[in-house]
């Protein structure tokens, strides 16, 4: 930038004129208007550096490369501060890069005073007080971008909206694919929604975890998919790292086994994993023997259990291991709806899991044998009995139906009547949950009542 210039005929307008001069020369044809204008004098420098109001409009435009974008975007917004700002995006190639184009000023939401787009579309927000302690989560829908034909104007859907509720506060946005994540600058969002919603449109594990390495500040992740085999994977998956993640929920997804395996979350309370069973061979959930990927636990369940889902059952199971050998989180819910493990992997979990306290299955190919597992047992002769998962307080069973009820009644039998005793060290269940399953009849119910009493909730068979 050259020296300024010592004096100008314009030196003479009073501040206040001279400070509305540049605040409306900045606009979307001119959005750098600002930068040239205080090299006309020096006292037009010192304007311009001292009055936030002309910093207030923030131009950002898609033609630009990411990198300039970002650039402007924090140069305005620290200048402009404290003071409120305008957000003015021009958009004239794909809708995938609103957020790389806005991620820098994210952040900084409470500040926002409106948002509007021009280009492809147009669409104009105003940012109301509920987002002046900033905002919570980030809503991601991936579709097809031919589900939205222009046609009349009720019926386009917003590329991006803000949402409030009581006590949270949500970006909504639209993509037709997850952008790369070179162009972002970190968000920081607490919570994180992600849904595929086009069958056209396969979203890998290795897209959705290089996201999510730009999310450090993630408390709660969902992900909901659609059932596509994952890529087969010839280069390692990124490692998500979320130090502060309580909450990962994986819905209708193949990629199970990928994304477990590729996150580490050591404070996770809470995992959900719902509607994961697939009836057909995954391309990368199972590892060949000797291959890179290969790992302790992929070999063959030596229990030879019945399974009506083997290969989303191995990917869930080998997942959820390498998640618990990596992060060792303290685990205290785990729901499993429509999602199930073998044999071999529930023990391993049973026995590496000693915070969980809720534990949920639902649709499961589980035998006896995992029963079995929370059965009492001694380690060693002439110790005191101890059990799996000792402080496990709620238990449910659902259409679980190769389970049968004379095991069901004996484990649980035996476990309750130890874990009532004063003297036991862990805790005892609360409530317990058996319903749709063929093989607990009335009259194990009513045998097992004897020992749990009105913690005993019964469904229908």
């Amino acid at each position: 930038m050259p020296p300024c210039q010592p004096s100008s005929p314009f030196d003479s307008l009073p501040v206040e004129i001279l400070e509305q001069i540049l605040v409306l020369c900045t606009t979307n044809a001119y959005p750098l208007a600002n930068l040239t204008l205080r090299r006309v004098s020096k006292l037009w420098l010192e304007v311009s550096e001292s009055s936030p109001r002309i910093w207030q409009h923030i131009f950002l435009d898609d033609r630009c490369t990411i990198a300039s974008a970002h650039v402007h975007a924090t140069m305005w917004a620290h200048k402009s501060y404290p003071m409120p700002f305008d957000v003015h995006l021009h958009v004239s190639q794909s809708s995938d890069l609103i957020l790389p184009l806005l991620s820098p000023i994210l952040p900084q939401l409470s500040r926002w005073r409106t948002f509007t787009m021009a280009g492809k579309r147009t669409e104009s927000t105003q940012i109301s007080n509920s987002f002046a302690q900033g905002i919570d989560g980030l809503i991601i829908d991936i579709q097809d971008p031919d589900q939205f034909d222009p046609g009349e104007p009720e019926d386009v859907q917003s590329h991006l909206t803000f949402t409030s509720t009581t006590g949270w506060t949500s970006m909504n946005i639209w993509v037709s694919e997850i952008p790369s994540t070179m162009y972002f600058a970190p968000l920081h969002f607490t919570t994180l929604i992600m849904t595929e919603y086009s069958v056209s449109i396969f979203t890998q594990p290795r897209t959705v975890l290089g996201f999510l390495t730009i999310c450090p500040m993630l408390e709660e992740f969902h992900f909901s998919g659609l059932q596509h085999d994952d890529e087969r994977l010839l280069t390692p998956l990124p490692m998500a790292y979320l130090p502060y993640l309580r909450v990962l929920h994986l819905h209708l997804t193949c990629g199970t086994r990928s994304l477990l395996s590729s996150i580490d979350a050591p404070t996770l309370v809470e995992l959900r994993l719902s509607h994961l069973n697939v009836d057909f061979q995954l391309a990368s959930a199972i590892a060949e023997r000797g291959s890179p990927r290969w790992e302790d636990g992929d070999s063959d369940d030596e229990a030879n259990d019945f399974s009506r889902s083997k290969f989303s059952d191995h990917a869930t199971g080998m997942g959820l291991r390498c998640l618990l050998r990596r992060s060792n989180p303290p685990l205290k819910i785990l729901t499993m709806d429509w999602a199930d493990m073998r044999t071999k992997d529930f023990t391993f979990v049973f026995s590496h899991v000693q915070t969980l306290e809720t534990f949920f299955i639902e649709a499961s190919d589980m035998s006896d044998k995992v029963i079995e597992l929370l059965r009492p047992y001694v380690v060693t002769p002439n110790e005191r009995p101890t059990v799996r998962l000792p402080r496990l307080s709620s238990l449910e069973l659902s259409n679980c139906h190769e389970l049968s009820g004379d095991a069901l009644l004996s484990v649980l039998s035996e476990r309750i009547r130890l874990t009532d005793k004063h003297d036991w060290d862990g805790e005892t269940l609360q409530e317990l949950t058996i319903k749709g399953c063929d093989g607990f009849l009335p009259s194990h119910a009513a045998l097992l009542r004897r020992d749990f009493r009105q913690r005993l909730r019964l469904g229908e068979n």
